[in-house]
């Protein structure tokens, strides 16, 4: 058997975890297992910088259940990675703590730039670059990752604290959305991205390359939209259409969280979090008018699964 890597991603909303062994495949191993928990480590107390109660037990749960998969698939190696829950918690640091007592291991507290560049490096293995640019955009609960690229490396690149979970509890925004509620969203991050509007305009992107999170959900709906698999553009990554996704934008963003529930190819884990990743994803879309658009399955995990498995 060959020597086994897991990957626990420690995320603001989701906790994953994947675990892969090196193979003769395009992208250089293969996936033996993987799996998310819905922790929501962000959950209320993003925006106060702390990590609760609550959530530190959840978090705890889930990296019990996600320690035993891995001794059932037999790991060689376990690598973990905070992101920006931890980034910012003011009490962070004693849950990482806490996690090396009791599970004896040891959580990497990553920053913008790092998870940035792991991102890059993940959508890098599934999606053939050449050297005009694309604009990468990985949407998570705590932080917002931007990057623009080509198959050469980074031209731009900056981790935002605009994750999902974090703009909708600073805006207090009710469900469902108003009109108005929306438009304060679409503000909101227009008034965000002066910089990026400049940077966009002079390196001129032309494909818009969606992971992680809610893209990923916004990914599978579409699918279940569709009523067939999306179409495959590269080893990991797959061909959205621009005039679904505003259909399903404006079928989704007034809906209430009960109602989201009933939408199939709907994650629960983000259910609560999609209207306001609905308003987003369009927004960018047009705002810089792209008629590419792709899914990545392959991001942040991937990035740190090809370093790790590079070392055995």
């Amino acid at each position: 058997m060959n020597k086994r890597v897991a990957i626990f991603d420690l995320g603001s909303n989701a906790f994953k975890l994947l675990i892969a062994e090196k193979a003769p495949t395009p992208e250089g191993f293969v996936i033996v297992h993987k799996e998310q928990s819905g922790v929501k480590l962000a959950s209320k107390g993003i925006n106060k910088k702390i990590i609760t109660k609550e959530a530190r037990l959840r978090a705890l749960e889930a990296i019990a259940a996600f320690k035993v998969t891995a001794e059932y698939y037999k790991c060689r190696t376990i690598k973990c990675t905070g992101t920006s829950a931890f980034r910012d918690a003011k009490n962070g640091k004693i849950l990482v703590d806490e996690i090396k007592e009791r599970f004896h291991l040891d959580v990497e507290i990553i920053s913008g730039d790092r998870e940035a560049e792991l991102i890059y490096k993940g959508v890098k293995i599934g999606y053939n670059m050449d050297k005009k640019p694309v604009f990468i955009m990985d949407i998570g609960g705590g932080s917002l990752e931007i990057i623009i690229a080509n198959n050469e490396g980074i031209q731009f690149q900056k981790s935002y604290d605009l994750g999902m979970r974090r703009v909708m509890e600073k805006l207090d925004l009710p469900d469902p959305l108003k009109q108005k509620d929306v438009d304060q969203i679409i503000t909101f991050f227009d008034n965000e991205f002066s910089e990026l509007d400049k940077v966009v305009k002079n390196l001129k992107p032309h494909t818009l390359i969606g992971t992680s999170g809610s893209y990923e959900t916004i990914s599978n709906m579409v699918e279940a939209q569709k009523g067939r698999p999306l179409k495959k553009v590269s080893t990991a990554t797959f061909k959205l259409s621009r005039t679904r996704i505003t259909e399903l934008h404006n079928s989704l963003v007034h809906k209430t969280e009960e109602e989201r529930k009933k939408i199939d190819g709907m994650d629960l884990i983000r259910v609560d979090l999609m209207a306001i990743a609905m308003v987003f994803v369009n927004h960018i879309i047009k705002k810089f008018n792209f008629d590419n658009v792709v899914f990545s399955a392959f991001a942040l995990k991937e990035g740190l699964l090809s370093e790790a498995l590079d070392k055995e």
